[in-house]
């Protein structure tokens, strides 16, 4: 409906042609605006509640979708980073929260057990042993 009206628009507008006579407008509109035309006006003016449904449930849909693809998604990184944690240097072999901002880890390092506090302002070392001392 807009390209027909700017279709319009454009045809009302009479310019100067190269020897500076006043062109006649554009030809009419294009079948294929008429054909654009044609389907905007077919909406029969009843049928508003029907399409007012359908794009709720459409809107539905695209919403239940972008949902089940960010679940799928972190499921498929968690995944990947536990299979990729036993095969580096660096293991997370427990961790407990001791308050909502403080969690304790236990990691080993090259055959070494750390014990690390982490907080919202700093992560420290509290204890380090060897993996023999168990």
């Amino acid at each position: 409906m807009f390209l027909a009206i700017l279709w319009r628009l454009a045809n009302s507008i009479n310019l100067p042609d190269e020897s500076g006579n006043l062109a006649a407008g554009l030809p009419e509109s294009p079948p294929l605006l008429d054909a654009i035309d044609g389907q905007i006006t077919s909406v029969p003016p009843g049928d508003y509640g029907a399409t007012f449904v359908k794009m709720i449930l459409t809107l539905t849909a695209l919403i239940g979708l972008l949902f089940l693809t960010f679940w799928f998604l972190r499921r498929v990184m968690q995944q990947r980073l536990q299979k990729g944690n036993s095969q580096h240097a660096i293991q997370i072999l427990e961790k407990r929260m001791i308050s909502p901002k403080t969690m304790l880890y236990l990691v080993e390092v090259e055959k070494k057990k750390i014990l690390l506090a982490e907080s919202h302002l700093e992560i420290k070392r509290l204890e380090s042993f060897s993996s023999d001392q168990e």
